[in-house]
């Protein structure tokens, strides 16, 4: 069958090597198909979105040998992100916020640490406000009271090394009064 297809100056080397070409692809492309297919829906990330999740209890500390102050908090919901967090095993969960002039604003939330009261799922968090990811070099209270001129949208994001990120909760505002009257701890 391939001596039939010889044409002209080719070989049979030449056409059994475009033959296998064409063989290759075709096993690719099935590959690629039949990966595509085997792949896990998201049919439960629309769940997964929350929507009653507030902060409480924001404090501030200045810890001796750190650039800067960190603010804790408490994140509250009603749905158990842990759960989800770790069914999916992700690796961070990420407190992503506006950046304020030169400042970007690092934090995170220890979901898989959380504890129950009174129904509602109790996480701990903190944030700083940094030049960079780094966080190098952080502002300190007084420095983000005089930047803030509005109040800060946040969302709460999880991640690992494979997997793809995923956002849980993007409708949070941290108010710039709750950042002035946060009590201040010097630890």
């Amino acid at each position: 069958m391939i001596q039939e297809k010889i044409i002209g100056n080719s070989s049979a080397q030449d056409i059994l090597l475009r033959e296998l070409s064409k063989i290759k692809f075709f096993l690719l492309m099935l590959t690629c198909v039949l990966l595509l297919a085997c792949s896990p829906l998201e049919k439960n990330d629309k769940d997964v979105v929350v929507n009653d999740l507030s902060l409480i209890n924001l404090t501030y500390s200045y810890l001796d040998g750190l650039s800067g102050g960190i603010f804790k908090f408490d994140v509250v919901t009603e749905t158990n992100l842990s759960d989800y967090y770790q069914r999916e095993k992700y690796k961070y969960s990420r407190l992503k916020c506006d950046g304020i002039q030169n400042y970007v604003v690092v934090g995170s939330v220890d979901i898989d640490e959380g504890r129950i009261e009174n129904k509602k799922y109790i996480s701990q968090g903190y944030f700083k406000f940094c030049e960079d990811e780094s966080m190098n070099i952080c502002a300190e209270k007084e420095q983000v009271e005089k930047m803030l001129f509005k109040d800060i949208s946040c969302k709460i994001v999880f991640g690992g090394i494979t997997q793809k990120s995923k956002t849980v909760a993007d409708n949070i505002i941290i108010s710039k009064n709750s950042i002035i009257q946060s009590s201040d701890k010097r630890e």
